[in-house]
């Protein structure tokens, strides 16, 4: 289906559909509001198998997730209503602008770097909360952090969490044992050494992966972002190729990999070290945070951003395609 694809149901009695968005694994996700106050919302919705009255465990899962998570501040999409709607299981929850994803695009493939330590001290945050509950994503990408709309525009929110975990058993309140044979799940661009070679994931590999992150929203790609082989992918990542790229990188993101580096399985990060790294950098340049980030004000690009007003033309930025002369 189309993203502007018109689609209208009833879900729970107050919510209606409006427009089909899109897909998010097995789940659908659609446009919707609340018949009763009329806020946006977006629904993510999977069937349930027939012949079952069982609701598909990955998607309530996620809800449960969800429910854990109340007690943030700020920064993760509120739950509205989830539960079985006729042959469906649902999660309603707020409806959310552009993801970082996106948003690169938007600004030409790359984040200036005022943006990207404002970025940092706001996903660090999303990540220090989730684990302080006992929760890894499991699944740290751009695709998965979005901005607001309204009055939360220029909030980070953290969302999707198809593929989180639990790292503190709750029959003992420990940290789960190390062990091998895991099968990788996560996305493999940003996914850790150690979920590559099948090991159990901690908080540090949301970290790591978080790192990939944001040198790929500074620099625009990762040295393996072309790579389709999964073993080459890891050994770049674990070797030479991610070392030699990072000595040609920021400061910050040497600092930051030391640290994820230096962490063993089960040790809790030093968040408000990593943080700190660019906050530093951000007083070194007399950056304030102000939360302008560069798709409101492209002037810290280079080449500007796709918004007219914002867009720089020069030839460096043209890609030189050969034509074929017949």
């Amino acid at each position: 289906m189309a993203d502007d694809y018109l689609q209208s149901f009833t879900v729970a009695g107050f919510i209606q559909t409006t427009h089909f968005i899109g897909k998010g694994g097995s789940a659908e996700v659609w446009k919707a509001f609340n018949m009763l106050t009329g806020s946006p919302l977006a629904l993510k919705t999977k069937a349930i198998p027939a012949g079952t009255d069982v609701p598909p465990a990955d998607l309530a899962h996620e809800a449960g997730i969800y429910k854990l998570l109340r007690g943030a501040r700020e920064g993760f999409p509120s739950i509205h209503w989830s539960g079985v709607d006729k042959d469906q299981f649902v999660i309603a929850m707020d409806l959310l602008g552009p993801n970082l994803q996106s948003l690169k695009y938007v600004c030409r493939g790359s984040f200036s770097l005022r943006t990207v330590c404002m970025l940092a001290e706001q996903m660090i945050t999303r990540l220090q909360f989730i684990h302080s509950k006992g929760i890894i994503s499991g699944d740290v990408k751009p695709h998965n952090f979005a901005m607001g709309i309204g009055s939360k525009a220029r909030i980070v929110q953290l969302f999707d969490f198809g593929q989180a975990a639990f790292f503190v058993d709750p029959a003992t309140n420990e940290h789960i044992p190390f062990r091998g044979g895991r099968l990788s799940g996560g996305t493999v661009r940003y996914v850790s050494v150690a979920a590559h070679l099948g090991h159990e994931i901690s908080r540090r590999d949301d970290l790591e992966s978080l790192l990939y992150v944001l040198a790929e929203l500074f620099h625009g790609e990762l040295p393996w972002t072309t790579e389709s082989d999964l073993l080459r992918t890891a050994q770049m990542k674990a070797g030479k190729e991610f070392q030699d790229f990072l000595s040609q990188s920021l400061p910050e993101f040497r600092a930051y990999h030391a640290h994820c580096a230096s962490l063993s399985y089960g040790q809790a990060p030093d968040y408000a070290l990593l943080k700190d790294l660019f906050r530093k950098r951000m007083t070194t340049e007399s950056w304030q945070y102000d939360w302008r980030f560069d798709w409101e004000d492209g002037t810290a690009l280079e080449r500007g951003t796709l918004v007219p007003e914002d867009y720089v033309f020069d030839l460096r930025f043209v890609q030189r395609v050969g034509l074929d002369p017949q």
